[in-house]
């Protein structure tokens, strides 16, 4: 009975040992991982995702991606690499490189999307820092006007950055998105984030004049699924004064050519769908814009976009 019991002890002892093992050679292997291995292992979990069939098991999935990437971000040289394999995240980089914008969706197949974001901040040197943006979009019940957090993120891909300066030295950078509502409605959104001296994350701000009132902290363009929307930033010419000309008897344009934000004008496809969004669409023959002047984005409607000069 005693060799029995001693030999069970041994067992138990060498399987514990076994498994301890086993979790040292996991944890080395990963403490040794490149980042490039990182990354096709990354590339792989992202494509078994999207071959997934379950909406639960890719939201799973999805957040195993963002926890793997975010530990990517934090090793040494990630600041710098560009992420090849990763098409499907959109990698933006502010001037001067004091941080970078990750941004990706993973769509189910109940046509809504999930927003996954990071921010990857390096204000200090050899000291990388990497923030989560938390999509809480179903949430907010008044995106427009709110300002939020990384915590609470309205969640969208950006593809654009745009970086102003006020006159009192704060630095805006101007985000432009897309975000997918649902099967019927999708959105494009201009966005601005600013970073603290303290490396706090802000997202929104009433800096949007002449547009409605109160400010908005966000310019949110709903349209149709089926549609596709303009938004840009790019060199325009724009009509800066009109003088009448009784000799011609028209207008005499004077016009200055500058960058500015630009969007195709949604109307409703019928006018009695007002106010229903998944029935919008760009109206084709006018566009609207936002000019950076004395720390606001200034709307201008129906700017002349026919021949723009590309950045």
């Amino acid at each position: 009975m005693m060799y029995r019991s001693n030999y069970g002890k041994i067992i138990w002892f060498s399987l514990l040992t076994a498994i301890f093992m086993i979790v040292v050679m996991t944890m080395q292997s990963q403490v040794n991982q490149t980042i490039p291995e990182s990354e096709e292992k990354l590339k792989q979990l992202f494509d078994e995702i999207m071959g997934n069939a379950d909406d639960e098991e890719r939201m799973i999935s999805g957040e195993q991606f963002s926890t793997l990437f975010q530990q990517t971000l934090i090793m040494d040289g990630s600041f710098e690499y560009s992420f090849p394999l990763l098409s499907s995240v959109s990698k933006l980089i502010s001037p001067k490189k004091r941080f970078r914008v990750y941004t990706w969706n993973v769509p189910l197949h109940s046509g809504m999307n999930r927003f996954y974001g990071l921010i990857q901040l390096n204000l200090y040197p050899d000291s990388l820092r990497v923030i989560e943006l938390v999509d809480k979009s179903r949430e907010i019940s008044d995106p427009e006007t709110a300002i939020l957090s990384p915590e609470r993120w309205y969640g969208a891909i950006y593809y654009e950055m745009i970086t102003k300066q006020t006159a009192n030295g704060e630095v805006l950078y101007t985000l432009l998105g897309w975000h997918g509502d649902n099967m019927l409605m999708n959105s494009k959104l201009i966005e601005v984030l600013t970073i603290t001296p303290q490396g706090e994350i802000r997202i929104g701000k009433p800096v949007f004049c002449n547009y409605t009132e109160p400010k908005p902290t966000r310019i949110i363009f709903r349209h149709s699924a089926n549609a596709t929307m303009s938004l840009r930033y790019e060199e325009q010419s724009i009509v800066t004064e009109k003088r009448w000309n009784a000799k011609r008897r028209e207008f005499d344009l004077s016009r200055e050519k500058t960058h500015l934000i630009v969007a195709d004008r949604l109307v409703p496809s019928d006018p009695q769908l007002e106010g229903q969004y998944e029935y919008y669409l760009p109206a084709g023959d006018m566009m609207d814009g936002f000019l950076f002047r004395d720390a606001c984005w200034n709307f201008i409607e129906e700017i002349d976009a026919r021949n723009p000069t590309k950045k």
